[in-house]
């Protein structure tokens, strides 16, 4: 069981709640994560943070940005679309 951390009430201050219910599960088998979705998920990940390492380089340019501005740009705007295919995979 997870201890829950509350401040007592006190004006002048916001009152910390925890996100989601008390019926929201936090366990991983229970909240739905799938393989697939993790996989989906990693993938911007990885486009980050390995695939510099072989785009490194100023030519081909792309509408004149050196390839690998264009491809951190490309990766990042690819970013929110990945997530969402990675949240319609989770088991709901």
């Amino acid at each position: 069981m997870r201890q829950r951390f509350f401040l007592p009430p006190c004006p002048g201050f916001v009152q910390v709640r925890l996100m989601g219910s008390e019926k929201e599960s936090h366990e991983l088998d229970e909240d739905g994560i799938t393989v697939g979705s993790l996989i989906v998920a990693a993938i911007p990940f990885l486009a980050l943070t390995v695939g510099p390492l072989f785009a490194n380089r100023l030519e081909p340019r792309i509408l004149g940005l050196p390839f690998l501005l264009a491809y951190l740009v490309f990766s990042v705007l690819m970013t929110p679309i990945f997530l969402f295919c990675a949240d319609r995979l989770r088991k709901r």
